[in-house]
C-alpha cells in the first residue's frame, strides 16, 4: 500500500452511516422511546419488584394536602403526582407515569436540542441512546421524585436559551423565565441554571451584548416571580424551608473534604465509570480545541458548572449522587458531538474505541441490572454454595441496596391485620416520615398515620408532618387510643407515653424464601399525647438540595 494509500484509509469515516437518513433516525429515535415507555409501563405493573421509595410515597401524601408549597420542597411534585392520580387512580403506576412521560419529553429535548446545534440527525440520535445506558437517567424514568420535573424544566430551558443566543432570538427570553420558574417549584437548585448561564454569557464574547439587553433580565424577574408561593409558605410557617435549607446535611458532614472520594465514586455508579471517561475526555477537547465552537462551549459551561457546584459542595457536606442529574443533559450531548468528531477517521477513533464499546456494554449491563438485581446476588449464594459445599453465612441477597426499596406492601399488609384486631381509632405510629409516607399509601383507605421522629429526644428532626395540625400527636381526641407503632427501637419517651406496650413477632420480608429484611412492630395502649422536642432540626431525604 503506497503512503497516499495510506492517507486516504487513516482519513475514511471510521463507519458508513449514509443509510441512517434523518427520516431513519426519527424513526429508530420514535421506536426506542415507544419501546421505554411502554415497555416501563409493562415492568411497573407486572415485574417491578421494588413499592414506592419512601420519597415518592411522602410527595404522593403531600399531593392528598395541596398548598402554596411543603417544608423541604416546592409544591410542583406533589400537584404532578395528584393530576396524574386523580385520573388513574392512588396506585403505584399513576404514582410514577409522570416520571416515564417525562423522561419521553427530556429525550425529545436532547435530540432536538443537538440537532439544532450541530446540524446532525445521527448525532442527535447518538446523545439520546448514550442517555439510555446511563443508569441515574434511567432511575428518573421510573422513580416519580422531584428530580424528572426538575430535569425536563432544566432541559427545556436550556433549548429556549440556545435559540435565543445562537439565532438571535428575542422570544424564547420570557418562556425561559417560566420554564426556570417551574423548574424552581420542584427543585430550588433551579435558579443556579441562571447563574450557569451568566457565566456562558460572560465568558462567550459574542454573547455579553445579550447582558446589555432586556431579554435575559426579563427572564430573571419572571423565574423570581415563581418564587412567590414558596416564600408565602414560609411566611406563614416560620421560614421553615430557610431553616432546612441552612440546616441540611450540616449534621453529617463529617471532616471537610472527607466526603469528596463518596461523590466521586457516587457519579462514576450511576453515570457508569467509563462514560466517565468520555465525558471527561470530551470536557478536556472542547477545552483544548475547541475555542471557535461555541456550541460546544455552551453545553460544556451549562454542565460543568453545575457538577463544580456539587462537586464543592461535597467539600463541606455530604450529597447525595442523583444531585448533578442535570449537568448531564449538556454533558451526554457534549459527549456525543465528541464522539462523532473522533469518527472522522480511524487514526482519531482507535484510542476511544474500547472505551466506547465498553461504555455501551457496560452501561446497559447496568441499565438492566438496575431493574432487578436480585438474580445477581442469587447467583453470588448459588456460586458461594458449589465452591465451598455449604450456604453462605449471610445470604449475598441481603447485601442488595434496593432492598431498602422493598416490603413496605407486606409490612403493611401485616399492620392491617394486627389493626383488624383493635378498636377503631387505632393510631398508626412510625419512627420517621419515610415509613410514615408508605404505610398512609400501602394501607386500606389510605388513612392518617402519624411520625414520631420530632416528639423523640434522639428523633429524626422535623418534616411536613409536624406542618400539619392534623398528624400532630398532641391533639386531645387522640388521648386514650391504642397504637402500634413502628421503628428501629421503642425509645423511653415514647414507651412513656402509653400505659403499656409490647413488643410483637417481627414482619419479615422474604424474596425466594431467603429473609432480607425485618420491621420491628409494637402494641401500644392508653396514649398519654407527646409535645414535639425538636424545633428547627432537619429531616434529610436523597432528594434535597
Amino acid at each position: 500500500m503506497t503512503t497516499a494509500d495510506q492517507t486516504v484509509h487513516i482519513s475514511r469515516p471510521v463507519w458508513n452511516l449514509s443509510w441512517l437518513t434523518p427520516g431513519r433516525c426519527r424513526a429508530i429515535l420514535l421506536a426506542v422511546l415507544s419501546l421505554g415507555f411502554f415497555g416501563h409501563l409493562v415492568y411497573l405493573k407486572y415485574w417491578c419488584p421494588f413499592d414506592l421509595t419512601g420519597d415518592e410515597a411522602q410527595y404522593w401524601d403531600w399531593s392528598r394536602k395541596l398548598g402554596l408549597s411543603y417544608y423541604s420542597k416546592g409544591p410542583a411534585v406533589a400537584y404532578i403526582i395528584r393530576a396524574s392520580c386523580s385520573i388513574f387512580g392512588d396506585n403505584v403506576l399513576a404514582v410514577r407515569l409522570p416520571a416515564l412521560l417525562l423522561a419521553v419529553a427530556s429525550s425529545l429535548c436532547s435530540y432536538w436540542l443537538t440537532r439544532r446545534l450541530f446540524g446532525s440527525e445521527r448525532m442527535a440520535l447518538g446523545a439520546v441512546l448514550l442517555s439510555h445506558v446511563m443508569p441515574l437517567l434511567a432511575a428518573g424514568s421510573l422513580l416519580m421524585t422531584i428530580d424528572p420535573p426538575f430535569y425536563f424544566c432544566w432541559a427545556m430551558a436550556t433549548c429556549l436559551a440556545a435559540i435565543a443566543i445562537f439565532d438571535g432570538k428575542r422570544w424564547p427570553w420570557p418562556w425561559i423565565g417560566v420554564a426556570v420558574g417551574v423548574g424552581f417549584l420542584a427543585k430550588y437548585a433551579m435558579l443556579l441554571w441562571l447563574v450557569m448561564l451568566l457565566v456562558f454569557l460572560l465568558i462567550d464574547r459574542p454573547s455579553r451584548g445579550i447582558l446589555r439587553g432586556a431579554g435575559f433580565w426579563i427572564a430573571v424577574v419572571i423565574a423570581l416571580a415563581f418564587t412567590t408561593p414558596v416564600i408565602m409558605w414560609n411566611a406563614q410557617h416560620d421560614w421553615g424551608t430557610l431553616h432546612h435549607v441552612a440546616g441540611h446535611n450540616l449534621g453529617r458532614s463529617g471532616s471537610f473534604g472527607s466526603n469528596v472520594p463518596d461523590f466521586i465514586t457516587g457519579q462514576m455508579a450511576v453515570v457508569g465509570p467509563v462514560t466517565c471517561v468520555l465525558m471527561g475526555g470530551a470536557v478536556v477537547w472542547t477545552l483544548t480545541f475547541g475555542a471557535n465552537n461555541r456550541r460546544a462551549y455552551f453545553l460544556m459551561m451549562i454542565g460543568i458548572t453545575y457538577l463544580a457546584v456539587i462537586g464543592l459542595t461535597s467539600f463541606r457536606a455530604k450529597v447525595q449522587a442523583n444531585w448533578p442529574a442535570p449537568a448531564y443533559f449538556t454533558l451526554t450531548i457534549l459527549t456525543a458531538y465528541f464522539l462523532s468528531t473522533r469518527l472522522r477517521s480511524i487514526r482519531q477513533w482507535m484510542p476511544w474505541r474500547p472505551w466506547f464499546y465498553c461504555a455501551i456494554g457496560i452501561g446497559t449491563v447496568m441499565v438492566l441490572l438496575a431493574h432487578d438485581l436480585q438474580p445477581v446476588f442469587a447467583a453470588l449464594d448459588g456460586g458461594y454454595v458449589w465452591w465451598h459445599k455449604k450456604k453462605p453465612p449471610t445470604s449475598f441477597r441481603k447485601k442488595d441496596p434496593t432492598i431498602k426499596f422493598q416490603g413496605f406492601e407486606v409490612l403493611a399488609n401485616a399492620l392491617h391485620q394486627h389493626l383488624e384486631t383493635m378498636s377503631p381509632g387505632t393510631l398508626v405510629l412510625c419512627d420517621n416520615y419515610q415509613l410514615t409516607a408508605e404505610m398512609a399509601f400501602y394501607l386500606p383507605n389510605h388513612p392518617i398515620t402519624y411520625c414520631v421522629g420530632s416528639y423523640l429526644v434522639d428523633g429524626r428532626g422535623t418534616t411536613q408532618y409536624d406542618m400539619w395540625r392534623d398528624h400532630a400527636l398532641d391533639q386531645p381526641e387522640l388521648v386514650g387510643r391504642p397504637a402500634i407503632y413502628l421503628g428501629k427501637k421503642m425509645d423511653p419517651d415514647l414507651r412513656a407515653a402509653f400505659s403499656s406496650s409490647r413488643l410483637m413477632p417481627d414482619v419479615e420480608v422474604r424474596i425466594n424464601g431467603v429473609v432480607v429484611r425485618g420491621f420491628h412492630m409494637w402494641r401500644c395502649f392508653g396514649f398519654k399525647g407527646m409535645k414535639r422536642v425538636m424545633n428547627g432540626s432537619t429531616a434529610t431525604d436523597v432528594d434535597a438540595g
